[in-house]
């Protein structure tokens, strides 16, 4: 156990003003522009002195929260103090942390520093950890992980064994207990990211990007100039459109690779690790008790391939903010794969391929679920932009053809005591659930669903702050009212919801 105050790095004091920088940015962007003579040499210097005394005083605070900064183990608790005026104290018990989340950004990694982030049962859900310790030495955040692993190892386990002590259990503390359990080669992580759909994300952040200047341009003049452009330059514009189609999809590939390289997963203990990233590598620490369930995905160019995705839906913790509460844990793998892999990690569940499937009366009613919009919304297309709005008609035999899929991939199955539902939208997602996990179960059923004897079921899980819904439609009346008795029935012996 570690006693002694420590200080963060120094560097910490340079990554938080480079983050109040950032913030900052947009209203120095607006003194130069109202300095719109800066570059002429006419210059209001009055302004500007003020930001960059702004800016100098932001960085001697930044420097002054280092210097105060402190954190240290002490009897059973990490114990934080911090703050530029008031002195602050932060005293976490080890019960309550969770886990230790580690990320090395552009200006960690080349001194060998870490982020680490202290998640607690407390911290479920929120948007930020409990505690964060912006840059410290791998030795030190390897330490720290350590000590706090022994100490629970010391309580929960050995606390009041006469043998605790002894040199033979001193050295099984010591031996590393971390699996790999999986890693992807850089062969299928290219793969994954030119079968992702990652284009459409970097395409939307370009077009959100351009409507926050729309208001500045003279947008009435831009258009008549457009329109002649348009009546001599169709082919220029669908040139233009394709290569920004290709420049946004292969900026989706590089986004990919490097945010998943060297991904691997580990087991330790109770906890599950995933490790990856290239220029901002991270390490993710998940506490088995807190996963909820499991979604596994196969979109449509990877099911003709016979890969999938599998993600868990995890209880929460704020590094998950980003991927809302749910974990990539196999990002992409050969279908036939992940009952053998999910076996190590979490070997109560099972992949089953034997499903109920929705009866064939169903079918008429996937298929107009899924393309009555697009039929609809193709008549006035059509009519005022014909002959060219006629291929509007096209997506809605598309979304006809997903309807007749969705209907073929939806099915059920009950297990002994995890519930596995399938179904589709455009992608294939196929829930694995237990009993203990789940927190509330709908029947739902229309007018005309009753008349056909058919009914739809949802079932939802604790997601973070949230929830997760999984679903499956038009099922027989019989079939719903069997996984609504099998989730009310309580068996012996059933495991409690841990949370």
């Amino acid at each position: 156990m570690m006693f002694e105050p420590k200080r963060l790095h120094p560097i910490s004091a340079i990554i938080n003003f480079v983050k109040t920088l950032k913030d900052a940015a947009l209203p120095l962007i607006i003194v130069l522009v109202l300095n719109g003579n800066i570059f002429s040499g006419e210059v209001d210097w009055i302004p500007l002195l003020i930001w960059i005394g702004v800016l100098l005083l932001v960085l001697g605070a930044g420097i002054i929260r280092w210097l105060r900064f402190t954190y240290r183990m002490e009897e059973r608790e990490l114990r934080i103090e911090y703050g530029l005026i008031f002195r602050k104290k932060r005293y976490i018990p080890i019960d309550r942390i969770q886990s230790l989340d580690f990320s090395e950004g552009i200006f960690h990694r080349p001194l060998n520093l870490v982020k680490v982030s202290v998640e607690t049962a407390g911290s479920t859900g929120n948007e930020k950890a409990e505690a964060e310790l912006t840059a410290i030495r791998r030795e030190e955040a390897d330490s720290l992980e350590e000590a706090i692993f022994q100490e629970k190892k010391r309580r929960n386990g050995r606390q009041d064994d006469e043998t605790w002590d002894t040199e033979e259990v001193q050295a099984e503390m010591q031996e590393p207990k971390r699996e790999k359990v999986y890693a992807m080669s850089m062969k299928e992580i290219v793969m994954m990211a030119i079968t992702s759909g990652g284009a459409g994300v970097v395409i939307s952040g370009v077009a959100v990007f351009f409507s926050q200047f729309m208001d500045l341009l003279p947008v009435g003049t831009i258009y008549n100039e457009i329109l002649d452009w348009i009546q001599i330059g169709v082919l220029v514009i669908a040139f233009t459109a394709l290569v920004i189609l290709l420049v946004a999809y292969g900026i989706s590939i590089v986004m990919t690779i490097l945010r998943y390289a060297n991904f691997s997963v580990f087991i330790d203990e109770d906890d599950l690790i995933i490790t990856r990233g290239w220029l901002e590598k991270k390490q993710m620490t998940i506490p088995l008790n807190r996963i909820q369930g499991i979604r596994m995905e196969e979109n449509l160019i990877r099911q003709p391939l016979g890969y999938a995705s599998v993600t868990l839906i995890s209880a929460g913790g704020s590094v998950l903010k980003n991927d809302e509460h749910q974990l990539r844990l196999l990002p992409m793998i050969k279908k036939a794969e992940v009952g053998e892999i999910l076996k190590k990690v979490l070997p109560d569940y099972d992949v089953v391929d034997d499903f109920h499937q929705p009866p064939k009366r169903s079918l008429f009613r996937y298929i107009l679920r899924h393309s009555w919009f697009g039929f609809l919304a193709s008549i006035p297309i059509s009519i005022f932009f014909f002959p060219y709005g006629l291929l509007s008609i096209v997506a809605g035999c598309f979304l006809a053809v997903l309807g007749w899929l969705a209907f073929h991939d939806a099915g059920w199955n009950i297990l002994g005591d995890q519930l596995t539902l399938r179904s589709r939208g455009i992608i294939k997602q196929t829930y694995l659930m237990k009993k203990y996990r789940i927190q509330a179960s709908y029947e739902k059923q229309t007018y005309f669903q009753k008349r056909a004897h058919l009914s739809s079921i949802e079932v939802m899980l604790t997601s973070g702050g949230g929830r997760s819904l999984a679903s499956c439609y038009y099922l027989e009346k019989k079939d719903t009212e069997e996984m609504m008795e099998w989730y009310r029935v309580k068996r012996a012996g059933e495991k409690p919801s841990e949370e």
